[in-house]
């Protein structure tokens, strides 16, 4: 490719990415000489209307323009899309797939996005199983503790001691700190089971 961006080049390049899955191969420089053709039309633009040319030449510089600005943001737009689908398959295997014709400052976006979506999914892989809900932190040693049914669901929540707690379904039923007991049954999202003497 010419490293002179022209209207036919920039049709060209949306072709391509239009109808390939991977990213294409464009200069590096790309966006700052894409900068500059449209810095060069809006001048001609800005000269034509100074100098009061015909109607028909400063709509037709015009019309240039917008069509010049709709096809580069319709090829950023494809590259970024192609950038997240990527960005996402290699978030979820273990074999990536090289990340290939990046510029630059999409390189950043492309590192910036996997990093998320990786911290993210170890993040959901670490969460508690559901099946330890109730028992997690209900044997507290010196710590006075309630007994208290849900009568609602609960998510994870931080108690008053800065322990995690939850998630909690209807009915389930946890021994927990006196504190967070409490803030529970005064917000009716759970009710103390009274001991029955024997």
């Amino acid at each position: 490719m010419s490293s002179i961006i022209t209207h036919e080049a920039l049709y060209e390049i949306l072709s391509k990415e239009k109808t390939r899955q991977e990213l294409q191969k464009i200069d590096p420089s790309f966006l700052k000489q894409l900068s500059s053709y449209l810095e060069e039309k809006e001048i001609i633009l800005k000269s034509q209307k100074e100098k009061n040319s015909f109607p028909e030449e400063i709509k037709n510089t015009e019309k240039q323009l917008k069509t010049i600005r709709q096809i580069a943001n319709e090829i950023i737009e494809r590259r970024k899309r192609k950038i997240l689908d990527l960005a996402l398959l290699n978030s979820r295997t273990e074999n990536a797939t090289e990340a290939k014709n990046l510029l630059e400052n999409e390189e950043d976006l492309y590192n910036s996005i996997l990093s998320s979506l990786t911290q993210f999914s170890i993040k959901e892989k670490s969460e508690p199983a559901p099946e330890s809900k109730v028992l997690k932190n209900q044997n507290l040693e010196n710590t006075n503790t309630t007994l208290i049914r849900f009568m609602r669901s609960v998510p994870r929540f931080v108690g008053a001691d800065c322990s995690v707690y939850g998630p909690f379904v209807k009915e389930d039923v946890a021994n927990l700190p006196e504190k967070t007991a409490q803030v529970l049954i005064n917000k009716n999202r759970a009710e103390k089971i009274q001991h029955e003497n024997s």
